[in-house]
Order: C-alpha cells, then structure tokens, then sequence
C-alpha cells in the first residue's frame, strides 16, 4: 500500500515542481498511450553492444522527437523489461537545463505500460535491461505537455 502511495507523491512533486499549470489529460487513444515493443535500442550499430551516446527510442508518436541517450553509465544484460513487468527505477528528474526537480531519493516501483508512470517512462523502461543506466532527455509531450522537455538519470534496477 506505501508503494502506490509514494508513487502518487513523487509523481505530484514533480508535476508542482514543473509548473503551475494543470497538466493536460493523458492520451486517451490506446495507440497513443501504449509503449513501443521492448526491442534492443534503435541505433543498430550499438544494439549488440548495449546503449550509446546518441541512441534513440522511439516516441511512438505522431509529431513527438524521439527520446534522446545523452550520457551512458553502464550497460546491463539480459532480455529488455518489456511491458506488464514490475521494474524498480532510481532515476532523477531535472528540466533540460539540469536544475533538478526531483532528486529521486528512493527508486520507483510501477508496472510497465500499466500507466503508472509518465507515457516516456513506460516507452524507455520497456526497452531497458537490468543495470542499464543513463541520461536522457525526453520531449515535454512523452512527460508533462507543455512544461518543456525533462533529463532524467536513470537507472534499472530490477524487474520481477
């Protein structure tokens, strides 16, 4: 019951923390708001190999860039996350210029694809594999319309 709950408070920091507009109804479309199939990365030099400075993942989306690596940490192994997965996340939030909105002080729990996070985060953890870390820069629309695009350092840190 505490997971749910935190979920919900983290998830509303950041939301106040980005603006002080009411943010805007998620996709109601289920081709809008299902995530991608877990593939390897979308940069096929690197997909054997594991995530590079550069990779993409796709948004998924009409109109929307895709999300952006901008810093890898480390590689993990084994088969991507996929959907319908519980994955625990440490991650931080930030706006694109760095300036931190959430610091992300305990990992996140959430079932993949269920909704439970932001459409990006869905997307992204998806095609993870455990271990997997990096910095990436996700379009305002994968996260908060009309706040801006975010940086998130993340990291996955299990998936049962």
């Amino acid at each position: 019951m505490k997971a749910p709950l935190l979920s919900a408070a983290l998830l509303a920091a950041l939301t106040a923390c980005c603006t002080e507009a009411p943010a805007p109804e998620a996709p109601n479309s289920p081709a809008d708001a299902a995530p991608a199939e877990a593939a390897p990365p979308t940069n096929t030099a690197s997909a054997a190999a594991g995530w590079s400075v550069g990779d993409t993942i796709p948004s998924g989306l009409n109109g929307v860039p895709d999300v952006e690596i901008l810093e890898v940490r480390g590689n993990g192994s084994g088969a991507a996350c996929g959907t319908g997965k519980t994955a625990t996340l440490a991650y931080k939030a930030m706006k694109a210029n760095g300036e931190v909105l959430d610091p992300g002080s305990r990992p996140f729990t959430f079932q993949v694809g269920s909704g439970q996070a932001i459409v990006g985060w869905d997307k992204v953890v998806s095609r993870m594999r455990v271990g997997d870390s990096f910095v990436i820069l996700m379009p305002e629309a994968l996260a908060y319309p009309g706040r801006g695009d975010l940086k998130f350092e993340m990291e996955l840190l299990s998936v049962r």
